[in-house]
């Protein structure tokens, strides 16, 4: 499915991650080209973390034709248009999510499955707005990480990551 194809107005929040991505480019005096937009448009279908050598593998499953340095180079870009952000939960790979339109998310990491499970934080962010307030503070941004280890783990079950 193409997200970014259409310029119709019935698609109002999917078309604004679009927009600003390609304001974003043109600003840096780049294109917005067919593999930027097919990049864009499996970002948008994500739910949850991913990593992009994985966004990468199911591209190419999919059948689209898009290379290793694009996939970084347009995350990179992602991040700066503020469309994607870093979620750091693993010191050796970096893990991104859509941030475009989403309320941010806490992570559990379990240190043994490297299973990531995904959760509201509507008490963390009262939380947060009332420490910045009582600081002078503005918030722009904040990361609730929390390593531990799984039930699964703790039993003793097989490793791999999952989120849920």
């Amino acid at each position: 499915m193409d997200l970014c194809a259409t310029e119709s107005m019935e698609e109002p929040l999917i078309q604004p991650p679009c927009a600003v991505f390609r304001r974003y480019l043109k600003s840096r005096g780049l294109k917005f080209t067919a593999e930027r937009a097919s990049i864009l448009d499996a970002v948008l279908s994500k739910p949850h973390v991913f990593e992009a050598d994985q966004l990468l593998h199911e591209m190419r499953q999919a059948g689209r034709r898009v290379s290793r340095p694009t996939i970084y180079r347009t995350l990179k870009y992602l991040l700066g248009a503020r469309i994607v952000r870093e979620v750091l939960i693993d010191p050796k790979q970096t893990h991104y999510e859509l941030s475009f339109g989403r309320e941010p998310k806490g992570y559990l990491v379990c240190l043994k499955t490297n299973r990531i499970v995904e959760f509201e934080m509507s008490e963390l962010d009262a939380l947060r707005d009332r420490v910045c307030q009582e600081h002078g503070f503005e918030p722009v941004s904040h990361r609730f990480v929390v390593y531990g280890l799984s039930p699964q783990a703790r039993q003793g079950e097989g490793s791999g990551t999952s989120t849920s």
